[in-house]
């Protein structure tokens, strides 16, 4: 519509028949129409209102065409348009809506034709719009006005598709080798050999990999429930599990990624596969591309991104390519390294080496993506995968900080050393101690034990470390000589004796481990191995407070390291309460001593009132002032009154503040208000659940505080 054209017709009035009718008409509008040509249609609507105080100008006027409509604003002085639908239209209403019991839903119209023609003019404008069904005379309207508002939403939407379909169409077709890589490699941890007890030595086992059976000797090999073993059938690692113990369905999860050659930069391409595993051994393998992240690199090396998502677009019920928002986890995948490094070969990461790490931890998530701007900060990455410290080289790369690079200030460097010229002095090791991590593939906290024993001066072999940190994880403590009263072997070896049948805990059950999204369940065997090492750390602490004898092998490796353990426990735990027990009673007795402080005092101050109980200390106004008797006095009022003062037992135990109790004289022992004194004033008086003080009880607080600052000055005088 031509927006100029139509704002230079002239504004129409209402003709004083019209201001007659609206005396004593009811709704909000008149109506008039008239064909401005063929094919557009005006119509205007008057208010009611304005019209009842002789105000002949109309409110709103739309135009219609065949395909569009436009209304423009008739209170404004100059042209103002609107796009809106009437149903979004603050200023008119078509219907009044109200509820009628026996009719249900009423819709009483707003808006009256002024003539027949007016009505006719519009119903035959729209009658390819209406229905038989129609009973509402804007019933068409609306309708057609629905089209055009789709119509113009999806002309919006579509400049904001159209290139991203147009950059979408011109990416390529994912290779089969790419398919049988995430089903062989990436989701490798998701193996399982299901075993159902067919006698006591005998067992048919069922292995989801290569989908054979097999009937298996238990005498010759081991089956327990999520514990690691070897398939008898393909000899892939699974993990076992008894069909009877075994939910209904394990969902395990990776996000994979792909990269995509372009002439320019690559294209990332992250997808999320999700593997169903049953309790009959069948699984149904799914893969969904989730994010495409289109890379240029500037001159600099700086990478430039521009990255979509597949999902719903903006509430349409659509689900395609649209804008990357965030909303999918991308972050952290396994790579396919099968077409790298040529993939990114005129690209600053062609050297990065990032395909040596993805092809020897192929089913680990990592957050590659960062690995782009790391390998830029820190180009000695290349150096940690090519070493084959690939654990160290993840843990660079998930490390969005210099957090990778950690600092301990009692003893020196504990992790990597960022600004170190050689691979050993940002290790902090020696050429011996590196050989010994890169034989074990050694972690950041497997770094930090070889550092603690270096720094020590004890030569940790690479068997003890992998033992040690199975163990105990990352317990430097534990390394160092004067911690310990044996070798490092002789505890690994007592461990792992004591905790071949130890008791795993509660763990959340086959649940929490039956969702792999990011790594999976350790063999049951550690946790065993684990739980008995915090054990026995616990066994040793408790010793020491106990007072015996750790330098006899008797208490350090004891037998039956259990029911030793159970045992000094609850002595442990007596010892403790008995502790408690008596820090308890002198802080009553500290309390009572505060107490009795306070009352000579007051008794000092108020001779008048020595004639009653010596528990009650002022009168006044109805109330009474009393001293707590004890700890347990002052934790009964507040449970009373629902307030915190059972919390301040500890400073009343130090001497750090007093508190009193104010009652009724009529109910003397029923709490009533609590307040706490302190370096000369009231700090606080609370009641019920710490409602403030009525008249009453803030004159006699004021009258507290005056006596006892009066109080405190003479005193000041008679020292001075």
């Amino acid at each position: 519509m031509e927006k100029r054209k139509l704002a230079q017709i002239p504004r129409e009035e209402a003709t004083d028949e019209m201001v007659r009718f609206a005396e004593r008409a009811a709704g909000t509008h008149i109506v008039t129409t008239r064909d401005i040509e063929k094919d557009l249609l005006m119509v205007t609507f008057y208010p009611i209102g304005k019209l009842k105080k002789g105000e002949k100008g109309a409110q709103l006027r739309t135009f219609f065409s065949k395909n569009d409509y436009i209304s423009q604003d008739l209170t404004a002085e100059r042209v103002k348009w609107l796009t809106a639908a009437f149903d979004r239209m603050e200023c008119i209403h078509l219907y009044e809506y109200h509820w009628d019991r026996d009719k249900g839903n009423r819709y009483t119209p707003n808006m009256f034709f002024w003539t027949d023609a007016d009505i006719d003019r519009m119903r035959g404008f729209f009658k390819e719009w209406s229905t038989e069904k129609d009973v509402k005379d804007w019933t068409a309207v609306t309708r057609f006005q629905d089209v055009v508002k789709q119509r113009r939403l999806d002309e919006k939407h579509a400049k904001e598709t159209n290139p991203i379909d147009t950059v979408m169409g011109t990416v390529k077709e994912i290779p089969e080798d790419f398919k049988k890589w995430v089903s062989e490699k990436a989701m490798s941890f998701s193996r399982y050999l299901v075993y159902s007890t067919r006698s006591k030595n005998e067992a048919l086992v069922h292995c989801t990999h290569c989908n054979g059976e097999t009937l298996v000797d238990r005498t010759k090999i081991r089956l327990r429930n999520n514990e690691k073993g070897i398939c008898p059938l393909c000899g892939s690692q699974v993990t076992i599990k008894a069909r009877g113990r075994m939910p209904a369905h394990i969902w395990d999860k990776r996000i994979v990624s792909f990269i995509e050659p372009r002439e320019e930069g690559f294209l990332w391409r992250y997808f999320s596969v999700h593997r169903e595993v049953k309790q009959d051994g069948k699984t149904n393998d799914s893969l969904l591309e989730i994010v495409r992240t289109f890379y240029k690199f500037a001159p600099n090396g700086t990478p430039c991104t521009s990255s979509y998502e597949y999902r719903e677009y903006k509430q349409t019920g659509i689900v395609r390519w649209c804008t990357d928002e965030g909303y999918r986890e991308r972050s952290y995948c396994a790579l396919y390294p099968g077409n790298l490094p040529e993939a990114w070969k005129d690209t600053p990461m062609k050297y990065s080496a990032l395909e040596i790490l993805s092809e020897n931890r192929p089913s680990e998530q990592i957050h590659y993506a960062n690995a782009i701007y790391r390998y830029q900060e820190f180009p000695q990455l290349e150096w940690f995968i090519k070493m084959g410290l690939y654990k160290l080289a993840a843990h660079l790369i998930n490390k969005i900080h210099d957090g990778a690079f950690e600092y301990n200030s009692r003893n020196g460097i504990r992790g990597l050393r960022k600004n170190g010229k050689t691979i050993f002095e940002i290790l902090g090791l020696t050429k011996e101690n590196t050989r010994i991590l890169q034989s074990i593939d050694g972690n950041i906290d497997e770094l930090r034990l070889l550092q603690e024993a270096q720094s020590s001066g004890y030569n940790l072999k690479a068997e003890e470390l992998e033992r040690f940190y199975k163990l105990f994880g990352c317990n430097t403590t534990l390394i160092r000589k004067e911690n310990r009263h044996s070798t490092i072997h002789k505890i690994c070896r007592y461990i792992e004796r004591e905790g071949s049948d130890y008791r795993v805990g509660e763990r959340g059950g086959c649940w929490r481990y039956s969702y792999m999204q990011y790594k999976e369940r350790p063999d049951i065997r550690e946790e065993r191995l684990q739980n008995c090492a915090k054990d026995w750390l616990d066994y040793l602490a408790w010793c020491k407070e106990l007072k015996y004898d750790l330098t006899n092998m008797f208490f350090y490796f004891p037998k039956n390291f259990k029911k030793v353990h159970d045992r000094i426990a609850a002595e442990y735990q007596a010892v403790q309460d008995k502790k408690a027990a008596e820090k308890k009673r002198r802080e009553e007795e500290r309390i009572k001593r505060e107490a009795e402080v306070m009352k000579k005092l007051l008794e000092e101050m108020l001779k008048e009132n020595a004639g009653i109980d010596n528990a009650f200390l002022i009168k006044g106004k109805g109330l009474i002032l009393r001293v707590p008797r004890d700890a347990q006095e002052i934790k009964n009022e507040g449970a009373a009154l629902h307030h915190c003062v059972g919390t301040y037992v500890d400073r009343v135990a130090k001497g750090q503040t007093h508190i009193f109790f104010v009652r009724r004289v009529e109910e003397p022992d029923t709490p009533y208000f609590t307040m706490e004194y302190n370096k000369g004033r009231v700090i606080q008086c609370r009641g019920s659940h710490n409602c403030e003080m009525p008249s009453s009880v803030k004159t006699f607080v004021a009258a507290f505080e005056k006596l006892m600052k009066e109080r405190e000055e003479k005193i000041e005088r008679k020292c001075g």
